[in-house]
């Protein structure tokens, strides 16, 4: 148990039961592994909505027009999803296999934000026709493209357009994402003519 104190990263239903085993969610992990081999992943479904719910109410508490999403890349199934959904989450979504996820299990359309810098044609189209919350949009072309499938299928999509800070964060080159020359979104001195364009998708 004292192991247990030092490490508060275990779900909430953890504990040490008399035979020595750590059990998660009153699963003794050893019957599970032999079960299904190793390395396993296990969620605690206890701990996902507590830190659900902790994320929105702490959130809240400061800027009460919060709105906590979860990002579909990390992990994705309908089990998940469901309870994402309970939870009145909102879920970011980079590909059309997180977007048919999504879909199996009716996730409102209206709380997903579809996010990514290299976003093909067929999926903003794919976005667009599943009515989509948000569409973060990373660059001109894809600006472009919007423009070109909402004249096309004659609707209006909400976008938000994502701003590199131009901060250098001295770590590796390959995960720094906020830096001026970044392929992820526009850089300050673009910001206006990025604005600009945007207000006139569709019109």
């Amino acid at each position: 148990m004292s192991m247990l104190k030092r490490l508060p990263l275990f779900p909430i239903n953890t504990m040490i039961n008399d035979r020595g085993r750590l059990v998660i969610g009153g699963c003794d992990t050893t019957t599970l592994a032999a079960e299904f081999g190793t390395p396993l992943y296990i969620y605690d479904e206890l701990t996902l909505r507590a830190k659900c719910r902790e994320f929105s109410e702490e959130f809240k508490k400061r800027y009460p027009d919060s709105f906590i999403i979860y990002a579909g890349k990390a992990y994705s199934n309908g089990v998940l999803l469901n309870l994402i959904k309970e939870e009145n989450l909102g879920l970011d979504v980079v590909s059309e296999g997180e977007f048919g996820i999504a879909k199996s299990v009716n996730f409102p359309m209206e709380r997903v934000y579809f996010h990514g810098n290299n976003k093909s044609q067929h999926e903003l189209e794919l976005a667009l026709q599943y009515h989509v919350g948000r569409i973060v949009v990373d660059n001109f072309q894809e600006l472009e493209m919007l423009d070109k499938l909402t004249k096309k299928l004659e609707v209006k999509q909400d976008v938000l357009l994502r701003m590199t800070p131009g901060v250098d964060p001295r770590t590796h080159r390959y995960t720094s994402t906020g830096s001026l020359d970044s392929k992820f979104g526009f850089p300050p001195p673009l910001k206006e003519e990025a604005v600009s364009k945007a207000l006139k998708i569709g019109g």
